[in-house]
């Protein structure tokens, strides 16, 4: 929970300054200032200086742009220029091991902001957007929910095979969100369909994020 925490008032330290200076493009090492295990994590002032995410193989990228979206290349080829909304602050971009996929999160409104996931599949040169962010925090939502703010939504990893993304949903921490504030839970859902195969509670799902930080690799407990 710390570090979700902590991962959450990140927007707000960088605009007191209370953080040192980062590496522009730098891989993110776990850290208190990522979420996911494995990413690459902007601010808005970096779309100015078109910092570019290449995937494990080399063969593709995402790259920030000074128009605030998100091309997408494989090889030389533009395959998209990524429009998403309301963008504001912690902004991490991540490939998946196999380098067929990658996704976008970030905050809408600073660190009192909603966070939310975006996952893309790159099929030849197309590109297409998963559901599967769409599923988890839908099946969240059914049984927690905050009224005055909504939910946080948050992406870890894939598997080392990549057929399998963990992210988790989580009610944002504050008090007008009552007894529901700072509730989250795991879910591990097969990309290829969108299957939740797994759902966690707090403690297991604390535990893989914490040994998933620490590896740089996913490892789902045995059921």
């Amino acid at each position: 929970m710390r570090q979700r925490f902590v991962f959450v008032l990140y927007c707000l330290a960088i605009m007191l300054a209370l953080v040192p200076q980062r590496t522009l493009g730098q891989r993110a090492a776990p850290g208190p200032y990522s979420f996911a295990c494995r990413s690459s994590k902007y601010m808005l002032d970096d779309f100015d200086k078109q910092p570019s995410v290449p995937s494990p193989d080399k063969m593709k990228a995402v790259q920030l742009t000074k128009h605030g979206k998100f091309r997408v290349s494989v090889g030389r080829t533009i395959v998209s220029d990524l429009d998403l909304p309301d963008i504001s602050c912690n902004v991490e971009v991540g490939w998946s091991p196999d380098s067929s996929q990658f996704f976008i999160s970030y905050s809408d409104g600073g660190a009192v902001g909603s966070y939310h996931v975006y996952l893309y599949q790159v099929v030849g040169s197309s590109l297409e957007k998963s559901r599967v962010p769409k599923i988890v925090a839908e099946r969240f939502k059914r049984n927690h929910w905050c009224n005055p703010r909504g939910n946080n939504l948050f992406f870890l990893d894939w598997t080392p095979d990549s057929k399998v993304a963990f992210l988790v949903g989580e009610v944002y921490p504050t008090g007008d969100c009552g007894k529901e504030l700072g509730v989250f839970r795991g879910y591990a859902v097969r990309v290829r369909d969108g299957k939740i195969l797994r759902i966690l509670g707090e403690k297991p799902t604390e535990s893989i994020e914490k040994k998933c930080r620490t590896s740089g690799r996913l490892v789902l407990p045995s059921e």
